[in-house]
């Protein structure tokens, strides 16, 4: 059974050089993960500090297990918590009217 995890990323206060160098190669994971379905949402706040991702995960474990294939994790603080429930509004096609 897959569990709802919320992520919170904290990023580092200046990006540097090396660091904006990693990000082409951690948006490519972050979409991959986003088409499995692995990562429901990926959030960013306006002043470029705090991240928010949700995962669809076994356990904390598996969650941990995707964060380090991130370019970007040795740069970032991350917090991890288990959720009691995760709601989203219905993604997908506009219902079809047969007339």
């Amino acid at each position: 059974m897959k569990n709802t995890f919320l992520v919170h990323i904290e990023l580092p206060e200046v990006f540097t050089t090396r660091f904006m160098s990693l990000i082409p190669k951690h948006r490519d994971i972050i979409n991959d993960l986003l088409e499995k379905r692995t990562l429901l949402s990926y959030s960013l706040d306006m002043e470029r500090h705090n991240v928010w991702a949700f995962f669809e995960a076994k356990d904390e474990k598996e969650v941990m297990d995707i964060l380090s294939t991130f370019p970007i994790i040795k740069d970032v603080k991350v917090k991890i918590t288990e959720l009691a429930f995760y709601d989203s509004a219905p993604l997908g096609m506009p219902q079809l009217i047969m007339n």
